[in-house]
């Protein structure tokens, strides 16, 4: 990862953070029935992690520890292609003057 990278995630993440308590816009209604079904599982999921023991039980906590980091950076890298997605809009009805720097930007992160 690149230093521009890693100022402009940190600058973007602190961003999002101070907005957590913000309502969201869009919310369509079949995040919520996902949210809603992943609760369910998760609440299998944890009893049936608290009948396995050792190995079984290191593994598969393992696992869902990867799958949940793997799904906060698809989440930061979806919240960043939004970012650049309204820069492009932006830039491309003239809003936002193209030049070098929103094209250097766009390489960078690339």
């Amino acid at each position: 990862m690149n230093v521009f990278y890693e100022t402009l995630s940190g600058v973007l993440e602190e961003i999002r953070s101070e907005g957590m308590e913000r309502e969201y816009v869009i919310l369509p209604e079949d995040l919520k029935e996902a949210e809603a079904e992943l609760k369910t599982e998760r609440k299998k999921f944890e009893a049936l992690l608290e009948n396995l023991q050792g190995k079984k039980k290191e593994i598969l906590e393992s696992y869902m520890s990867a799958v949940e980091h793997v799904h906060f950076k698809e989440e930061q890298r979806a919240y960043y292609q939004g970012i650049m997605d309204g820069v492009l809009l932006l830039s491309s009805l003239g809003l936002v003057p193209k030049g070098k720097n929103v094209d250097e930007l766009i390489k960078k992160l690339k």
